[in-house]
């Protein structure tokens, strides 16, 4: 897992006032917007930095290297060169979310590197392997950002060895280990994606909203399953090399399609993604709606529509710019998924107008439901980057129109067209209210 995407979110929402330059510019210290970070976020980074490459140092004081380590370490440099070039279309047009980790299939070769050689050779090749990927990379991404990708896989790489540090690697990929070897290999791959995952979740939450949510920013269940699928690859992949390295080429069959096929899911889900925002889009929103409704109807359970709408936006826009306007989009969206829980459906309607199904309520929880998130509309800050510097936008508001079907008697239509006629009576009151219709 990289961090690619971490620091393209926090120029987004309040963290950099200008961005890297193209050329040889950007390679210079002080052109690095690392330096435009906020404190706590820049000190994160320089900290976790400087920790991977004491990690460096202390692996390779710690034991002697092998000379057979670096055969083993070019070998798989050479897998990893040409994974890269086979897979390089498909990378080149994955789609990954704005707020999420991008999950690196290339770990498997740096995995396989920790189980066949010491600490210190295994970190070269982590180096050797984002070395390749920045100057392979058309964009070249900016060197800082680079250096902190790798530190943190070099420090879940370092996390995953304490857990193999006494045990025999020659015994350890053979049948001889038994079911110890395989929670042994199982344990380590767990802790270098936990670790690895935490530190790129924890800047991103540290360049994101005021009031980040944590659940938003993690790697759904099935990029945490491709992760760890990445590493269990990397255990076959140090079982097969040990063997028979000959063998080893045959696992990029699979690889190669595994590639293909999370392009194809992450195309399936761009397309039910409002990509300003990461919400579900209307269309998507609708289909999980009329699920939820169908689902309560059998269980005789009420359920809440809401429309959110902010008030004055395009006063935003006017004054800040449409890039200041998607700012603010985003960080509502975020407060949206804050304040309600896991299984409720949060989506964009369209413009500045959200929809929010809450399932399993009355009239007065719906309406405390509402105030809440309206309340935290309000109390937003969102600080926006410009020519000028960074600036905060504050002083949001919204009105809400809400309607509650005690029976889920309603459909989709039915619904939303009553929370928006409710909505519409909240804007002709003068604006910054709920308005609740009659219960459909």
């Amino acid at each position: 897992m990289t961090a690619r995407r971490a620091e393209a979110r926090g120029r987004s929402t309040a963290a950099v006032t200008r961005r890297d330059r193209p050329g040889a510019v950007a390679l210079l210290p002080t052109r690095w917007s690392l330096w435009t970070l906020r404190p706590r976020a820049l000190a994160y980074v320089l900290a976790v930095d400087v920790l991977a490459v004491a990690v460096i140092v202390a692996s390779f004081a710690w034991r002697p290297v092998d000379a057979r380590d670096w055969v083993v370490v070019g070998l798989l440099f050479l897998g990893v060169a040409v994974h890269a070039e086979a897979a390089r279309h498909i990378e080149r047009v994955r789609i990954t979310q704005d707020d999420r980790p991008f999950i690196d299939l290339k770990s498997m070769w740096t995995f396989a590197g920790l189980l066949l050689v010491d600490l210190g050779p295994a970190l070269v090749l982590v180096a050797a392997t984002f070395a390749y990927w920045w100057i392979r990379n058309e964009q070249h991404p900016p060197v800082h950002r680079w250096f902190f990708s790798w530190a943190t896989v070099v420090l879940g790489t370092g996390a995953a060895a304490l857990v193999l540090v006494d045990v025999d690697r020659a015994r350890l990929l053979t049948a001889a280990a038994g079911p110890t070897g395989l929670l042994l290999v199982a344990l380590a791959a767990v802790v270098r994606w936990t670790v690895n995952h935490g530190l790129v979740v924890g800047i991103i939450l540290l360049l994101s909203a005021p009031t980040p949510s944590v659940r938003r920013h993690l790697a759904s269940p099935a990029d945490t399953l491709l992760g760890l699928g990445a590493l269990a690859l990397g255990a076959a992949l140090a079982v097969l090399a040990s063997v028979s390295p000959w063998l080893v080429p045959i696992l990029l069959v699979p690889v190669i399609m595994l590639h293909r096929g999370v392009l194809v899911d992450q195309f399936r889900q761009a397309s039910r993604t409002d990509p300003k925002t990461g919400l579900v889009n209307g269309a998507a929103w609708a289909d999980i709606a009329a699920k939820e409704i169908e689902r309560a109807r059998r269980h005789h359970i009420g359920l809440a529509v809401l429309m959110v709408d902010l008030d004055n936006f395009k006063a935003v826009n006017d004054l800040h710019g449409h890039l200041a306007g998607d700012e603010v989009l985003r960080a509502v969206a975020a407060a949206l998924s804050a304040e309600v829980r896991a299984y409720d459906a949060v989506g964009r309607f369209g413009g500045e107008e959200f929809v929010v199904l809450l399932s399993g309520v009355d009239t007065t929880s719906a309406s405390v439901a509402a105030e809440r998130i309206r309340g935290r509309i309000g109390r937003l800050e969102v600080t926006v980057s410009g020519a000028g510097g960074g600036h905060r936008i504050q002083g949001l508001t919204a009105s809400v129109g809400c309607v509650v079907s005690p029976t889920a008697s309603g459909g989709v239509d039915e619904l939303v067209g009553a929370a928006d006629a409710a909505l519409y009576a909240a804007k002709r009151a003068g604006r910054d209210r709920l308005v609740c219709a009659p219960p459909a």
